[in-house]
Parts: structure tokens; sequence; C-alpha cells
């Protein structure tokens, strides 16, 4: 009995001392790309995700398979739990028991009834690229109880797992009528495992532990401090020196040198996803920079766009610089149950030499081609600080100007690029002819075709819309519309795959390759686990830096 009471001793000490080594310290994560603001409902920045995986908790997250498993929600509602009606047109969402808010608040079907209304008041300036299909394909929100709403949908929703990936706090505001000025669009309450404490800007946020968080004990960390370093390779650099503990978003173009590190023994952890990940796009500006009730005076023409599609080498792109970390797709919907597997465009400048004459572009003394006065001129931008980014765009920019294309190269900070339209963003206010990002990377591509439907045109009256590459295809808008609200998956997968072809048949944007997808971070960091559709960040409440 001696040597048992010992041994429990031992034991109970033992998971002390183990628990203690867990707890406290700050992780340190690079971000490249500083956001405008941090409140994922309000962004759809990537660097936005990382800020809501901190501080913001959906009520369904993905695991690495892309199913949806309850989070803030008690379950997942079904036909056979009474959580769907026999039509799918009601379902009923159940919360946890005992939530609330960072503040303490507690977190009640009120806050979920509330996000809807803000999604819906047209004065209302939510991001659309997260929910817009879901969220246009729900009737009303109902409040049971203080844990349940009814949702009546307006027709068959297959995205009804997807609604409420942010949820805003109700007592934090005064009306329903919320834009991306708000103060919680900057820095949002939540229920996450940390709280924004500190915001400089061009320098630093720092996460500091949220005392409510709804696990006891967690999180671990006592802090996160995003460190923002615009340069990419000095961001790898602090990482292998152990200045920071991991990097936001690596990329095709880093995994080469980390995975050759961690060979090495350099003291890093590198996994890699093995399927298709986010596609690298060209986003053509399909109207008028000075004039968005016209055509782009250059873009407009679909020689122009055909012939880019041709003269691009994209293989080299993933062979001469993403050393090999990369693969080809020409397909619009390349992720989730719906992928369509349509191999990339075939390189050929000399056929693309061939549309621009046949179209009437003729090259000049420069070599440059000009059509009824207008010069074969683009601007072609990206993230600045990118230098990976950088080297392909200028191998782009030779591709072109190879059969008779100008391009301009003008890289703006990510925050300009992305800010929203009443900060005048780039992007968004259509300040640009080619711009270069990573997007469409979705389990269910309802809400990410809806993105390119003529209805999601940005302008004074719709801020939040999401096609700023201003597309507008009827057959299109009625394909995707259509199959985000059938519940046969192969009816919607048959949808998507004629969306995809008349997507590629127009062109508004190019895909470039499919960039190999990673995560790495420091082996003193502890507790990260990447089975999530997103990867490292969700576990972030099980972090630890390693005594």
């Amino acid at each position: 009995m001696r040597f048992l009471s010992r041994l429990g001793i031992f034991v109970s000490l033992f998971l002390t001392l183990s628990f203690a080594q867990q707890q406290g310290g700050t992780a340190v994560i690079a971000l490249i790309q500083e956001p405008g603001l941090l409140n994922s409902f309000f962004g759809s920045q990537s660097a936005v995700d990382l800020a809501g995986a901190l501080t913001q908790e959906p009520l369904f997250i993905a695991d690495a398979t892309g199913t949806y498993q309850p989070l803030l929600a008690e379950e997942i509602p079904t036909v056979e739990n009474d959580g769907i009606s026999e039509d799918y047109l009601t379902v009923t969402y159940k919360l946890r028991e005992g939530l609330v808010w960072s503040d303490g608040t507690p977190f009640t079907a009120d806050d979920i009834v509330f996000t809807f209304e803000v999604y819906k008041n047209p004065e209302s300036t939510p991001a659309g690229a997260a929910v817009v299909a879901a969220y246009e394909a729900v009737e009303s929100v109902t409040k049971i109880d203080e844990r349940t709403v009814e949702v009546k949908m307006n027709g068959v929703n297959p995205g009804y797992l997807e609604l409420w990936q942010a949820v805003l706090p109700a007592h934090m505001f005064d009306s329903s009528a919320v834009t991306d000025q708000h103060p919680q669009a900057r820095i949002p309450l939540g229920t996450g495992p940390f709280i924004i404490t500190e915001w400089l800007e061009g320098d630093s946020i720092t996460f500091e532990r949220n005392p409510n968080y709804r696990e006891e004990g967690k999180p671990y960390l006592d802090s996160v401090v995003v460190r923002i370093i615009p340069e990419k390779e000095v961001a790898i650099s602090s990482l292998l020196t152990g200045d920071v503990d991991t990097v936001f978003f690596i990329t095709a173009g880093d995994l080469q040198s980390l995975s050759e590190a961690q060979e090495n023994g350099q003291g890093v952890t590198v996994i890699l996803q093995d399927t298709k990940s986010w596609v690298e796009w060209l986003w053509l500006n399909n109207a008028d920079p000075n004039d968005a009730s016209q055509p782009h005076p250059v873009l407009g023409d679909p020689a122009i766009r055909e012939a880019m599609d041709l003269a691009i080498d994209r293989q080299s792109i993933v062979d001469e610089i993403l050393g090999g970390f990369g693969s080809l797709t020409g397909s619009f919907i390349y992720s989730g149950f719906a992928a369509v597997d349509k191999p990339a465009t075939t390189f050929d400048p000399e056929a693309a030499k061939a549309v621009l004459e046949n179209a009437g572009w003729i090259a000049g003394q420069d070599g440059i081609r000009e059509k009824d006065g207008v010069r074969a001129s683009l601007r072609f931008t990206t993230i600045a600080g990118d230098q990976v980014r950088e080297l392909y765009q200028q191998l782009i920019q030779q591709n072109l100007k190879d059969v008779g294309l100008e391009i301009i190269i003008d890289n703006q900070p990510a925050n300009l690029i992305f800010a929203g339209w009443g900060d005048d963003g780039l992007y968004v206010r259509g300040q640009y002819d080619i711009m270069m990002s990573r997007a469409g990377y979705a389990i269910d591509p309802a809400s990410w075709a809806s993105e390119f439907s003529t209805a999601q045109i940005p302008s004074d009256d719709n801020q939040a819309g999401s096609n700023a590459v201003r597309y507008a295809n009827a057959e299109f808008d009625t394909l995707v519309a259509d199959a985000a609200v059938i519940a046969d998956p192969e009816e919607r997968k048959a949808l998507y795959a004629r969306a995809v072809e008349r997507f590629a048949q127009d062109r508004p944007a190019l895909p470039l390759y499919s960039s190999a997808w990673g995560w790495v971070w420091r082996d003193t960091l502890q507790g990260v686990d990447t089975n999530w559709w997103n990867g490292m960040w969700p576990s972030v409440a099980n972090w630890y830096i390693e005594q």
C-alpha cells in the first residue's frame, strides 16, 4: 500500500510538472501581408483567417477531409436528429451550453440572429467571399430559446454548415447597419483562445490569453505575437534562426529550402499537404479602370485574354522557380467535392501571336501591338515584398512581351490592394489591369463560384461585392445559382463542371498553378495539429513552447 501511495504521488507530480511545462510563454508568428482589418466577417484577405483562428470561432469547422465537425454548435443538424426538416427548408442550430464572449458576456442565439441581420442589411459591408451563397439562401432566422435558432431557407441550401463562420457579438453594436469602418470590423471580440490587445501597424499584433475561453486550462500560451515582416525571405530567415516560431502561409516557392532545412537538422518541422491546394490566379480587369461601365480598352478584347492564356509558360514557373513544388490546373473549381480535373492551357506562343494578328492587334516598331490606336500595355500588380512571386511575375512579363504585350510591373502593399471600398482598395475599386493572388480553395464551391456572378460586381451601391474582375455572363450566373440550391451532389457537380467550362472560355481570370501547400514551425513549438482543412491554425489553443 505504501508503494502504491508513493506511485500515486509520483504520477500526480509527473502530471503536474508536465502540465506546468505546457503553460505560459509566447509564440511568434511571422506575417508577410498585414491586413487592413481582422474580423473575418468583413475581410476576405488570407491573413484575416489567421486572426480569425486566434480570436473568432465558427459554429462548425472542417477537418482535413473536408468533413464538418461541431465547434460552437452542439451537434451537426441532420434529418435523423430533427435538425433538418424533411423538405430540407428548415434547419435548427443548437449552441453548446455555457458559451461566453471573451468579455464574459453570454454567447446566445441573439448573436446568431443579429449576425444574419447585419448580413441582410443593405447598409452593411460583409465580406461576400466567404458566405454569400449560403446566406443568400436564408429566408429568416428565429430565436427559439437562448441556445437555439430556427433557420428557414428559401430553397435547398447545401452550404448550411458554412453559415456563421464568424459570429458578431450583438451587445457591441447599436444597429445592424455595420460597415468595415466599425471598430469591431478592425479588432473583433470573439470566443476564441486569444484576444487582441495591441496592434502596432507595420510592426506587430499582440494576442493574449482569453480568460473566458470555453476549454478550462487553455490556451496553454500566455500570448501570441504576430510580427509583420513584409519581406518573405526575411521571415523565412527569422524562422531558421529561431526569432519566430512559424510563418503564416508557406507557399510552393518556400518549400524546397525549408524541406532541406528540416533534412539538415535546422530545428524545423515541415508538413506537406498531399492534395491540390490554393491556385495562383491572374485576375484580369474586364472593366475600364477609369469608367467601370465600359469594357477594359485592352483586356476587354477576348483575343487578348486568349493570347495571354496561350503565351504563359506555366510549367517553367513550377520547375524553374518553385523547385517542382506545384502542379498545373485549368479548372476554376479545383478542390472539394465538385473538383473538376481540367488540364491547363498548353503553352503555345505561336498560337498566341496568331490569335492577336487575326483580331487586328498589329505589332509596332518596338514590338508592342496596337489596335485602333490602343497600345497593348498593361499594369501587373501583386503583393510587394514576395521575391518568389516577383520572379515568376518577371517570367510572365517576358512571356507576354514575346507575343507583343507590354507588361509594366506595379507591385503594392497588401493592405492597399485588399482594402475595402471605403478605404479605396485597389482590387475592389477596379484600379488595376492584372492582379495576382491565390484563391478558390473551398470545400463546397457555392460561395466561391458565386463571387463571380454579375450581382457581385462592386459599386457604390454594392460596396461588399466580390466580383472585382467585373465578369458578367448570364449563363455562368444561372449555372452557379442553380447548383447552390440543389441537394443531389451529382447534379450539382454536373452544373459546376459546365460553369468551369464557361469560365475557361471567357477567361475573366487565368489559373497559373496549384501550389504545393504546407506548414512549418520550430521544433520547440509543440501541440501543433495539421488535421484541419486550414492546417495548423485551428489547433492554436493546444500550442505550447517546449521548456
